[in-house]
């Protein structure tokens, strides 16, 4: 994007131009422009903001606290200000996840963040334990509350899944009367997620894929829009959850969410998780929760949507290019070997754009999705206050104009 040469923040644009949208259609509304109340204030306010905000430069906490900040009362327990708890949320069938609850000494927004929805996925596990441990109360605006295991049956087994082989990151918000996975995700949903004014979700990659470090959200949200923006990372793409997804739940009910992806399953990536840290650290400053100190500056980039690349032959995968490779479209990707007759079959990027994801070396079959390219030419959202966006037809990452059947081919469910 133009933006980022110009070493313009391409999500703070977007921010102010829904800002500025926004503005507009208020002084267009005789009855919002003769009402005498003002509105109540949204942080962090790109608008309101001095002319030097900037990622690096983040709002500061809130004032002192005010009299009506008291105790938060959570989970059967009470968290006094200026300290925190180490919780237990259990469901009816005995399902259990530790959670830390830090309640701050001034007021301000609650911030969640959650882990372990796929039970091996260890970077973001260990991303939100260090959080948990690294955030003092006493200098807190808000209340933060880390769940660095939501999936504990898959995290005890080394699973992505439940007992019963679902994704529960399929079944939220869910339903009390449902299945196991589902009345789980229900129970959590209402008893820890509703609490959240913003929900950040960790992921990896899945099943022996690999991620650079990604923001994924509907950039369409402007809430959403406005937390992506406290990232420092570099890469962020413009994703409409599906149903069934925490962070569409989240959306649903006006909680505004992203998804952090960083690095692949079953492993600890010790440079990942300081990232990691680092990053969610910059959002509790963009947030004015905490006075975080300045960040590294990052050149963003925008995706205005993103396509898997996939095996057309069985045999043994090799990839040629490198996780946050830049790609043109009929350059060699990988190629696939039949192991019995030598055959090889070469895979090509039909687009050009950069390899936010891939498969690592192993041995696949024909529509295994081996490279996730992130396309920063395609048309980026308006963003609005309004409904969250459809989802796609098929798939996490939306935005094709091709027919049904070609966007399956092109496109998957990662979250």
């Amino acid at each position: 994007m133009t933006a980022l040469r110009t070493g313009i923040s391409p999500l703070l644009l977007l921010l102010a131009l829904a800002v500025g949208c926004a503005g507009l259609a208020a002084a267009e509304d005789p009855a919002a422009r003769d009402a005498e109340a003002p509105a109540a204030p949204v942080a962090p306010d790109v608008a309101a903001a001095s002319p030097k905000l900037s990622l690096l430069d983040p709002p500061l906490p809130s004032a002192p606290a005010a009299p009506d900040w008291g105790p938060l009362g959570f989970l059967g327990e009470v968290v006094p200000p200026g300290e925190s708890r180490r919780l237990r949320f259990e469901s009816l069938d005995s399902f259990t996840a530790g959670l830390v609850a830090v309640r701050g000494v001034a007021p301000g927004p609650t911030l969640c963040v959650t882990a372990g929805v796929h039970g091996d996925e260890l970077n973001g596990i260990a991303i939100a334990r260090r959080l948990a441990d690294e955030t003092d109360p006493r200098a807190l605006a808000g209340t933060l509350v880390v769940v660095p295991i939501v999936n504990a049956y898959g995290f005890r087994s080394g699973s992505r899944y439940l007992p019963d082989r679902r994704d529960l990151n399929r079944h939220f918000p869910g339903r009390p009367d449902g299945s196991a996975a589902s009345r789980i995700a229900h129970q959590f949903f209402e008893q820890v997620v509703r609490r959240c004014d913003e929900l950040v979700d960790l992921h990896t990659g899945s099943l022996n894929r690999a991620n650079v470090p990604q923001i994924r959200t509907d950039l369409a949200q402007v809430d959403n829009l406005r937390l992506a923006w406290g990232f420092a990372t570099e890469h962020v793409v413009h994703s409409v959850p599906q149903p069934g997804t925490l962070r569409r739940a989240a959306d649903d009910a006006g909680i505004a969410s992203v998804l952090y992806e960083a690095g692949e399953p079953g492993r600890i990536d010790q440079a990942e998780i300081e990232r990691g840290v680092a990053a969610i650290q910059a959002v509790l400053g963009s947030l004015g929760m905490t006075q975080s100190a300045a960040v590294t500056p990052v050149a963003q980039r925008l995706y205005g949507r993103a396509q898997w690349v996939r095996a057309d032959a069985s045999g043994i995968y090799v990839p040629l290019v490198e996780l946050g490779a830049e790609v043109q479209p009929g350059q060699r990707l990988a190629e696939v070997t039949d192991p019995f007759s030598s055959m090889r079959y070469e895979i090509v990027a039909p687009v050009g754009g950069r390899v936010i994801g891939m498969a690592l070396g192993q041995v696949v079959i024909p529509g295994f999705a081996l490279f996730h390219i992130g396309i920063e030419d395609a048309p980026m959202p308006i963003a609005t206050t309004g409904e969250p966006s459809a989802p796609p037809a098929n798939g996490d990452d939306g935005g094709e104009d091709e027919d049904a059947l070609r966007r399956e081919l092109a496109e998957e469910r990662p979250e």
